[in-house]
């Protein structure tokens, strides 16, 4: 049965899943607005992985979560709940810069991510020490994984800016697809930034550092938050699986079951002012 078609459909749709909202989420197959219109989206997404642990922590109740793909198209449904004052409907979605570029929409069924993504809010050295120790059985000392991820986000930290003020002028610094050719994936050396594809980066980018550099202080950016969200996770992911190999012998792990494994654990290590920032959708 088709709800999403008329105004009134969209708003009762809730009644039809016997929830209290019907939640409109990034991932899964991509979907057009009006596929969407007919009834089309996927049961199942990370994103919505994600979203179903932090609105059962914050806002707990019934949902009935729809991925559809693409921020774009979430967008669309965002437009109709403030359009059509929908009040059983939510949309959540990646912020990426909206709230530094003031282009999010100020409303309280439209959900963002702290951070650029949901990456940047779930991964942090404990998150990953804890992955770690679930497929080991062993505790890892954590010093070990600060010394690699905060050197990483040192050394990124230029990039994350370069990528922010772009974005600003409607471009990118990082590449979108192809993000992981500037980090070391070797599996017999330790991930890290390639230098030369990161110079390589700036040199094709026609911008000033002391520019970039303004703007970022300016904008308050900060790699652990901007960094773009999949580069985040991948290193992360390419982080412990080094770890496991070298450390443990353990080998063959998936970046899926990675990925979900971090969802599972991570509202245990939740940085405060991204509990904070959660804490505001309540």
């Amino acid at each position: 049965m088709i709800f999403t078609r008329t105004v009134s459909g969209l708003n009762n749709q809730h009644l039809f899943h016997n929830v209290d909202f019907v939640i409109y989420v990034e991932g899964g197959i991509s979907y057009s607005k009006q596929e969407i219109d007919n009834g089309l989206y996927n049961d199942v997404s990370i994103d919505s992985i994600f979203w179903n642990k932090i609105l059962n922590q914050y806002k707990p109740a019934r949902y009935k979560f729809k991925a559809i793909g693409s921020k774009t198209v979430v967008l669309k449904m965002a437009e109709d709940i403030i359009n059509h004052n929908l009040t059983n409907v939510l949309a959540a979605m990646d912020q990426e810069f909206d709230m530094i570029q003031g282009t999010n929409i100020n409303h309280p069924n439209v959900l963002y991510t702290n951070g650029y993504s949901w990456e940047n809010d779930v991964w942090n050295c404990q998150v990953i020490a804890e992955v770690i120790h679930s497929f080991s059985a062993q505790n890892i000392n954590i010093s070990i994984v600060e010394s690699h991820f905060t050197k990483f986000l040192k050394e990124i930290n230029f990039s994350v800016c370069a990528d922010a003020y772009l974005f600003s002028k409607g471009q990118s610094y990082f590449p979108r697809p192809g993000h992981m050719r500037i980090i070391e994936c070797n599996p017999t050396l330790i991930p890290s930034l390639k230098k030369a594809e990161v110079e390589t980066l700036f040199n094709q980018s026609n911008i000033k550092k002391s520019t970039v550099y303004a703007y970022a202080r300016k904008k308050s950016i900060v790699s652990k938050k901007n960094c773009y969200g999949h580069l985040l996770g991948d290193y992360c992911k390419q982080l412990i699986k080094f770890l496991l190999r070298t450390l443990y012998n353990i080998n063959g792990i998936g970046d899926e079951v990675i990925r979900r494994n971090a969802i599972t654990c991570f509202l245990k290590y939740l940085e405060p002012n991204i509990d904070l920032h959660y804490n505001n959708i309540a």
